[in-house]
């Protein structure tokens, strides 16, 4: 009988691995580029109101595919924080959105820019023509990122 945690399908390719594996390095290394006293549930639902707009909880637990309850708190842990605050939503007045304070804005911005001078240092330790094929590889890696 196969284990559930060993799937069924063919084994990754070779490139899957190196990718999977230089990703989730790649992830540390920024991480560490501080995390102004959040958890990476907190940044990471700051990141995605950032970039979506203001949302339900439920549609925030949706994107971070989470459950409800977990969304809920980290929810809550931001409001407390002031980096979210609720609004009522125009379309359902039963609802409400939730949504960055300039404040939110503020500490991911800080935290991009601390972790993007991070990335920007190991950037320029590679040669001209290492960044040329990075560049040239980034639509195919942004590609693979949208692909849900």
């Amino acid at each position: 009988m196969r284990s559930p945690l060993v799937p069924s399908s063919p084994a990754p390719s070779a490139s899957a691995v190196r990718l999977r594996l230089v990703l989730v390095r790649l992830a540390r290394a920024l991480r560490q580029h501080g995390s102004a006293g959040l958890t990476q549930s907190q940044i990471s639902a700051i990141a995605s109101v950032e970039e979506l707009g203001p949302m339900r909880v439920s549609a925030l637990a949706a994107h971070e595919s989470v459950g409800a309850s977990v969304a809920t708190r980290v929810v809550t842990s931001l409001e407390e924080l002031g980096y979210f605050k609720r609004a009522n939503d125009p379309e359902d007045k039963r609802a409400c959105l939730v949504e960055l304070t300039d404040e939110g804005r503020a500490v991911i911005g800080t935290l991009w820019i601390g972790r993007t001078i991070g990335l920007s240092s190991r950037l320029e330790r590679l040669t001209p023509e290492e960044r040329d094929r990075l560049e040239a590889a980034l639509p195919v890696l942004e590609k693979m990122a949208r692909d849900s």
